[in-house]
């Protein structure tokens, strides 16, 4: 016959099983959420990327360059970009 104390502490196992399994569901759907956005701001990137590129036609710069211009335009300072060259580096870059 089980005692008072024994049927406490198996009332206070299965709370804590419950606790474990609500924090792992939660656990679970954070990650999911997390990766999600983290995909978003990805595929956000490539696009603005292949947007910028796409409508350049140098191939001769370093990826520095390329790197401080996507910096540039995901914050919003351009200081390499396209539209602060003047006319004669943008025909330079274009008939290298």
């Amino acid at each position: 016959m089980p005692s008072a104390k024994s049927s406490v502490n198996l009332n206070t196992f299965y709370s804590d099983l419950y606790r474990l399994k609500r924090s792992a569901k939660i656990a679970i759907i954070s990650g999911i959420v997390v990766a999600v956005i983290i995909s978003a701001i990805a595929l956000t990137v490539h696009y603005r990327l292949s947007a910028i590129e796409g409508s350049e036609q140098n191939k001769n710069e370093t990826a520095s360059q390329v790197a401080k211009e996507i910096v540039g335009n995901l914050t919003g300072n351009k200081p390499n970009s396209e539209s602060s060259e003047s006319p004669e580096q943008h025909a330079k870059e274009l008939n290298p």
